[in-house]
């Protein structure tokens, strides 16, 4: 009955998107899987492939991009509860992934294999329709958070600070920083700015 109830609230931020049929939800309720994993494990490394797509039932997690020259590291995303997690490239194209993926906090997921995901959009055309746009909306978060960047360090780290304030509980300075594309010690200022220290 608990898993029942999971997946259903995975299929309620589906339905945000696009229409479920009975027999769809159905259908997810029989292949999804399920997955506990403790804060600071590592679910997709770099240059693998992506076998399944994650929905975020519980904690916080990362994605992580590596510098091709320097292979330095940086934070270019985060995920939350009700949120799919997948890489560009990655699951979708079978491809290998230029980032990691990595648990900020004690998670819990909903994982669909890619072989199941791919028999859903044989089986259920309005799955193919559901996909389309789930990705669009990431696409435009991303799209989004680019044009953000354009902000002042100041309006950037104020974002973040109201928007998602357990981000700073559980994330270095230096990830935030690189999220928000700034130095650790600009987003240090702006923060006591934002303190009125």
């Amino acid at each position: 009955m608990h898993n029942a109830i999971l997946v259903h609230q995975m299929i309620d931020v589906m339905r945000r998107f696009s229409p479920v049929s009975s027999a769809l939800a159905l259908q997810l309720s029989q292949i999804v899987h399920f997955m506990d994993c403790r804060a600071g494990n590592t679910i997709l490394n770099y240059k693998e492939i992506q076998k399944f797509v994650w929905f975020q039932l519980k904690g916080t997690s990362a994605e992580m991009t590596r510098d091709m020259e320097s292979s330095e590291e940086s934070t270019s995303w985060f995920w939350f509860v009700g949120d799919f997690l997948h890489t560009t490239p990655g699951f979708f194209s079978q491809q290998p992934s230029v980032s990691s993926i990595v648990t900020l906090e004690d998670s819990s997921f909903i994982a669909i294999s890619v072989e199941d995901f791919t028999a859903l959009k044989k089986q259920f055309f309005e799955a193919e329709q559901l996909i389309e746009k789930l990705r669009d909306n990431c696409r435009v978060l991303r799209t989004q958070h680019l044009i953000d960047m354009k902000r002042t360090a100041l309006e950037r780290t104020r974002n973040l600070y109201y928007n998602h304030p357990n981000l700073l509980k559980i994330c270095s300075r230096k990830q935030l920083a690189s999220f928000l594309n700034m130095s650790p010690d600009t987003l240090t200022r702006a923060m006591k700015k934002l303190n009125g220290i």
